[in-house]
């Protein structure tokens, strides 16, 4: 199963995070190293102000962490993550014992009723021990970090897709634009044409698009055969077909040249 983590050598400078950091599978709770954390996204209705996840120590040493949350939209395809100015985790810091757990509660900072889905993130840090931040070090070593979606929504929402798909010199492009209200979270992309093959991404996760954003999806070939793909798709229809939380998504799209 793969793990939402990376490591890291230094602390983030301004509170601007790296735009390679968002993978997250649909699976129940996330194992890594000897941390478990469940749920691995919250979805938080209004009115409800907080909501809580839990973080078990399986190991036999304790572990220290520290817990972020960032306000998370999309630009041009790209995740943006800026730290959130209306939503707190608690506590900030933690230290789990081996063989013991711990609560972290997400919460909103007002009462105020919310309209539409407002996105963040939730990062998990996992630093090293007292006695090897004492060695001397500069800054702060982040031995394995975590990221998880929270979602805050108010009112009955949905997502609308409208998608584009174009031939390249390096395979199959498409994109997808959502102008609803609600996000979607797009696994198992597979593009079916008139006559031949298809092409998939894979059968896990392959992106959110949060609501009023959009993204790129790339089926990349090598350059042979997406020649041979582009002579035979460029004019015609490809159906391209994913889930959505085990929902189905699916739309047929008129390939264009390029």
């Amino acid at each position: 199963m793969p793990l939402f983590s990376l490591f890291a050598s230094r602390p983030f400078v301004r509170g601007f995070l790296p735009r390679f950091l968002t993978v997250l599978l649909s699976v129940p709770s996330v194992q890594a190293a000897s941390l478990t954390i469940s749920p691995i996204g919250i979805d938080l209705p209004s009115p409800q102000r907080a909501a809580s996840m839990t973080i078990a120590n399986r190991g036999a040493e304790p572990v220290n962490l520290q817990l972020r949350v960032f306000r998370w939209t999309q630009v041009d395809g790209q995740d943006v993550l800026e730290p959130a100015r209306d939503m707190l985790v608690s506590p900030p810091a933690a230290t789990v014992a081996p063989g013991s757990s711990y609560t972290v509660r997400v919460a909103r900072l007002d009462d105020a009723p919310v309209t539409g889905e407002r996105s963040y993130r939730l990062f998990v840090d996992e630093l090293p021990p007292a006695r090897c931040q004492a060695s001397g070090t500069a800054g702060v070593s982040i031995l394995l970090r975590t990221s998880m979606p929270v979602f805050v929504a108010g009112g009955k929402l949905a997502p609308r897709l409208a998608w584009r798909a174009w031939m390249g010199e390096d395979g199959l492009h498409a994109e997808v634009a959502n102008s609803g209200t609600r996000h979607v979270k797009l696994a198992g992309l597979t593009a079916r044409p008139e006559r031949g093959e298809p092409l998939t991404l894979g059968a896990g996760l392959n992106g959110y698009v949060l609501a009023g954003a959009s993204r790129r999806f790339h089926f990349k070939l090598d350059a042979a055969k997406a020649r041979e793909l582009g002579a035979q798709w460029a004019g015609s229809t490809v159906t391209l077909s994913a889930t959505d939380d085990n929902e189905p998504v699916e739309a047929v799209v008129h390939v264009d040249a390029r």
